[in-house]
């Protein structure tokens, strides 16, 4: 409270001076004036889409000379995200077992906390395959709202029809991969993240949890993704540092937003050798904005899909190219419910074209299946193998 006298009030609260506007007529201006930005911005975003390839200037006379060509957008895509921190500046890798084990002929698993930054903490599960070694490694990355159980197949949903890892892990540790799976928070609410997440906010929806942790990325700097794909990278790190995997033989293998994941990551971590992206990869300003045959992102609660530059400069063919000339592929699904099947097709011919100026276009591959929103494919692991065998 402060000592000095308040200031005099000009207007006490009482009747209008005047007549009342009509509310018609203000919702009428209203209207219009949000009718008309609508517009102007997606014009905007039209021109910047059309625009987005003169921001490129690849070289393709040599894997070397291209790689140094697109070393800039791999650095505006780090700052985009932000929070990224090269493996070579990080600190030690510290993680701690957590008590809980699973042990089956197969393979062991055991789940353990990860230091992401100093201050920053995720879990994860390693599951160990009961083969000889030397094996690759292979990250597993889930979607929106799951956990690394999911995406293990340790979970009572593992093999449900739709919107499914089909135990994605339990088969990649049969397939010879020693595998690691990464946490990215969506709330802490129940398992499976269908209700409210934070206590005294149930109202606000299953994306709430992971909108609030995106807004405080945004003031902080970056964003919610960019500190999931350092999380992720530090699982990167954990299976270079394991004993038995093949020296730098190391891939990646997300579904949904764990597509995202397989997407960018590469993008962003050279050191990964293989990716399948399962159940993301589309025509990226179609997707966010519509017109779309699934739900477009505008028009759902989910904040954290949206990146100030990344219609300027990041389609998915375009972060493609920053993972070529090493190994990529796209599983699809023809009944998926959220990514256009054709629009995933055609997104692919245009990454496709990048391996093929490179002269490696057999380092990258369109994975259809009769199914939806899931990881399910034999074809999946067997380009991984070929990718990553020593």
């Amino acid at each position: 409270m402060t000592d000095a006298p308040f200031a005099e009030i000009e207007r006490p609260a009482g009747s209008p001076e005047v007549t009342p506007v009509a509310p018609a007529q203000v919702d009428q201006h209203r209207r219009a004036v949000y009718l008309s930005y609508e517009a102007f911005l997606r014009q905007r975003l039209a021109v910047l889409d059309q625009e987005r390839p003169q921001q490129w200037g690849r070289d393709y006379s040599s894997v070397a000379a291209y790689r140094e060509s697109v070393a800039p957008q791999r650095a505006r895509l780090k700052a985009m995200l932000g929070f990224w921190a090269e493996p070579g500046a990080r600190g030690p890798l510290k993680r701690q077992p957590l008590r809980t084990r699973l042990e089956t002929p197969e393979f062991q698993a055991r789940w353990f906390q990860l230091e992401v930054l100093p201050g920053l903490a995720t879990y994860g599960i390693e599951m160990i395959p009961r083969l000889a070694v030397p094996r690759p490694g292979l990250v597993l990355q889930h979607g929106y709202g799951g956990t690394p159980e999911l995406v293990c197949g340790f979970t009572a949903e593992a093999n449900a029809e739709d919107y499914s890892y089909r135990s994605l892990g339990i088969r990649a540790v049969r397939h010879g991969f020693h595998v690691v799976a990464i946490h990215h928070p969506s709330g802490y609410g129940t398992c499976a993240e269908v209700e409210g997440c934070i206590p005294g906010h149930e109202a606000d929806g299953q994306t709430y949890g992971k909108n609030r942790l995106h807004r405080l990325a945004i003031m902080g700097g970056g964003t919610l993704f960019g500190l999931d794909m350092l999380a992720t990278s530090r699982a990167v790190d954990v299976l270079l540092q394991t004993p038995g995997i093949l020296p730098g033989r190391v891939g990646i293998y997300g579904l949904s937003q764990g597509g995202q994941t397989a997407l960018f990551l590469p993008a962003l971590d050279e050191r990964i050798q293989a990716s399948v992206c399962s159940a993301y990869f589309n025509t990226r300003l179609l997707k966010l904005i519509g017109p779309h045959r699934a739900l477009c992102y505008l028009d759902s609660s989910e904040e954290d899909k949206f990146f100030s530059r990344v219609v300027s400069h990041f389609s998915d063919s375009d972060l493609v190219s920053l993972i070529a000339p090493r190994a990529f592929a796209v599983e699809a699904g023809v009944r998926d419910s959220s990514v256009d099947f054709e629009k995933s097709q055609a997104e692919f011919a245009r990454a496709k074209v990048h391996y093929e100026k490179l002269g490696r276009a057999e380092q990258t591959e369109f994975i259809p299946h009769a199914e939806g929103h899931v990881s399910a494919t034999a074809r999946a692991f067997g380009f991984l193998k070929e990718k990553l065998s020593a």
